[in-house]
């Protein structure tokens, strides 16, 4: 590889290096804010442990990541020699703009293919053993959903307040359960509350000890001081579901995107969300699309990087501009329209005859079209 080519190719590198951590870092960010940090500032997570969650987010953002910084920083530096007049003194020298861009294609094929290993293995094992660490981590340890003096909202339909705890037993125990429209309509109080977890059905199973429960009525259900007769218990067991807090827990390795490339391959006439003998035939061919189209768009989200590379060149030396946010909007835009694109596509998994497993690649054709017309174009300039 000549000095011309190893000087592009560094310049590329250490560009999309950066932005490439930058999406990481913002992606990652917004699955934190989104799902743990919560957790963390209750008290319900060690540092160390947030730590650990965060580091199993990262595989996951990757196969977005990727594209997307290696699209910024090829239109960081091919903008910033075109605005300089580096493409017109190359090309004085005799370099054409393929030759210019041999190396970034060369990186972009490298990139695929590492993208392909995180989308089939390091990004499925990551997202399971995330959220395998919150299932034992409730399990080891329920009370940490449960924090005295404060009121916990974190389970639909409830509100929960205890004075104190001692071990796994709460003291002074409150709870009301809430309707539809958030209105407190059964409020029940107790001594104590004991919390265990039922690994079987995936919930917490609050034990309450010797209290009182209160109905509210249903044709004045805001007016608390208007409430039904109160009923009187010696233990009363609430069942807490977890499948809707800290992103839902699975208690078995079924969803598509846990699985990895050979799981998925054995899937393709096995794989059913729905008691087997109620699966038709026609239920059975949309299983089996449902999987292809999760491989396809794995294999098509790794090679997004070559398609969207195929198209930031010529795009980077017909914009002529050094404005890193300039170039960071564009890109966002691209990219941005491939993902929306990709998404309807997902959504025609619930039509099997139109074929989404092949659909999928029409993102990359078109990015790979628009971007061969525009190198083409580009080249004779």
């Amino acid at each position: 590889m000549g000095t011309f080519n190893k000087y592009i190719l560094r310049q590329v590198a250490a560009s999309a290096f950066m932005t490439v951590a930058l999406f990481v870092f913002v992606l990652v960010l917004g699955n934190v804010i989104k799902e743990v940090v919560g957790d963390l500032a209750a008290g319900r997570l060690g540092l160390g442990y947030f730590l650990y969650i965060v580091a199993l987010l990262i595989p996951g953002v990757i196969p977005y990541a990727l594209p997307m910084g290696m699209l910024t920083g090829i239109l960081l530096v091919f903008g910033r020699m075109s605005s300089q007049s580096e493409v017109v003194a190359m090309k004085a020298c005799g370099r054409s703009l393929y030759s210019m861009a041999a190396p970034v294609f060369f990186l972009a094929i490298i990139a695929s293919i590492f993208s392909v290993g995180i989308n089939f293995y390091y990004a499925p094992a990551a997202d399971y053993a995330y959220k395998t660490s919150l299932k034992n981590l409730i399990r080891t340890n329920p009370l940490q959903f449960i924090q005295p003096g404060s009121f916990i909202k974190d389970f639909p339909g409830y509100v929960i307040y205890a004075n104190s705890a001692d071990g796994n037993e709460l003291k002074g125990f409150r709870i009301w359960e809430l309707d539809k429209q958030g209105r407190a309509q059964i409020a029940i109080q107790s001594d104590s509350g004991i919390l265990e977890y039922d690994d079987a059905n995936d919930q917490i199973l609050l034990t309450l000890k010797s209290g009182s429960a209160e109905r509210s009525r249903a044709d004045d259900p805001e007016n608390l001081r208007r409430l039904l007769p109160t009923g009187r218990f010696d233990e009363l067991v609430i069942k807490l579901p977890l499948n809707e807090i800290m992103g839902g827990l699975d208690k078995k390795k079924n969803r598509l995107k846990f699985m990895t490339f050979g799981e998925l391959m054995a899937a393709r006439d096995t794989w059913h969300p729905r008691p087997l003998e109620l699966t038709t035939p026609d239920l059975a061919y949309r299983d089996r699309i449902e999987v292809n189209t999760q491989i396809q768009k794995n294999f098509a989200m790794a090679f997004s990087i070559f398609s969207m590379v195929v198209l930031a060149v010529p795009l980077g030396i017909k914009a002529s501009r050094s404005e890193t946010f300039a170039n960071l909007a564009l890109a966002l835009a691209l990219a941005m329209s491939y993902y929306m694109f990709t998404v309807f596509i997902s959504w025609l998994e619930r039509y099997p005859s139109c074929r989404p497993d092949v659909l999928i690649w029409i993102p990359n054709i078109i990015f790979q079209i628009a971007g061969t017309i525009m190198m083409v174009r580009s080249a004779r300039n």
